[in-house]
């Protein structure tokens, strides 16, 4: 297989950099100028991924797009399978390390499938965590949900001003440096929490 390759590489909020997915890719032979990067994504959606898409669009017939991993790639079996599919049909096929799939190939595909299969699993543990810590934060009183903008002071201060008219709803939204809409919401008892 001497097909040219092209590079993805993703990182997700909590890692540092993608620097080690970069010095694979080029060991493997990825030319620097076809090493595409999204930076901060979990990977669990395809959406926004400007890195994912240009290096979708550089493949050419022949080539193999490569990751060194496949939960850099995609961590959604139905995306996964979108993305191989396409791929495939343009004569693409899926670099994963130094080996090299074929989607159109039986094997290739279940193995690819199975490999998505168990990302997504992972993503799904991955989030099934971050709810039960939050769950047991917010039952031990750590996890409090958005705060005021404002402290209940200023806030009483506001109602009291804006009732007995002595000043205006845009005033007191450049006063406090909040927007109008908080201002507004502070007046009439709506949800005022910070952004």
């Amino acid at each position: 297989m001497n097909g040219a390759r092209v590079g993805y590489a993703r990182c997700s909020p909590d890692e540092q950099d993608v620097i080690i997915q970069t010095e694979q890719l080029l060991a493997l032979g990825v030319p620097q100028g076809r090493v595409y990067i999204d930076r901060g994504f979990s990977g669990t959606t395809r959406r926004n991924r400007g890195g994912l898409d240009r290096a979708l669009a550089a493949v050419w017939d022949d080539s193999v797009f490569t990751v060194t991993k496949f939960d850099r790639f995609a961590r959604n079996m139905a995306e996964a399978n979108e993305i191989l599919t396409g791929l495939s049909g343009r004569g693409v096929l899926f670099g994963l390390g130094a080996n090299v799939y074929d989607w159109s190939d039986p094997f290739g595909r279940l193995f690819l499938q199975t490999l998505a299969m168990v990302a997504e699993f992972e993503a799904g543990l991955g989030h099934l965590r971050t709810r039960e810590g939050m769950a047991l934060a917010k039952k031990n009183g750590k996890l409090k949900g958005k705060q005021p903008k404002l402290p209940e002071p200023a806030r009483r201060s506001i109602r009291r001003r804006y009732a007995e008219g002595e000043v205006s709803l845009a005033d007191l939204a450049t006063e406090y440096s909040v927007g109008r809409s908080t201002i507004r919401r502070i007046i009439h008892g709506g949800p005022e929490t910070s952004r």
